[in-house]
């Protein structure tokens, strides 16, 4: 039976873990509402941060809606992402989408980052 928890290693926490993916970036998928980040890790499972800023998102019910649907998202399908850091990046105007919309983008986003994590795996593994 599969664990969906949300527990705190399954999350970015302090300012050099964003740092680390801020400045090592190897992947990345972007949306109009928002933008994912991700490097691998050292760990055995993905962690993810956010950034939602007053600038792009005024009211906190949203930036605190996004955060939820996010991390339910990320709870539920964690089993399947592979060994990554994920910093989210909220842009103006998701506060605007509805929650399906907002599913729907992100589960493409990282549907995406998964095969880009895969194939950056396979080339690393046929340098060696």
């Amino acid at each position: 039976m599969r664990n969906f928890d949300y527990p705190r290693q399954a999350r970015l926490l302090d300012a050099g873990d964003f740092r680390s993916v801020f400045d090592k970036a190897e992947i990345k998928a972007s949306t109009k509402y928002f933008l994912l980040l991700a490097r691998r890790n050292a760990l055995s499972t993905p962690r993810i941060g956010f950034v939602l800023s007053k600038k792009n998102i005024k009211l906190s019910v949203d930036r605190n809606r996004i955060k939820r649907v996010s991390r339910d998202y990320f709870r539920l399908e964690r089993h399947k992402i592979p060994s990554i850091d994920i910093v989210f990046l909220g842009r103006k105007g998701i506060a605007e989408i509805d929650n399906e919309t907002f599913r729907q983008q992100l589960h493409y986003s990282i549907k995406k980052l998964i095969s880009k994590a895969d194939q950056i795996s396979n080339d690393t593994a046929g340098q060696l």
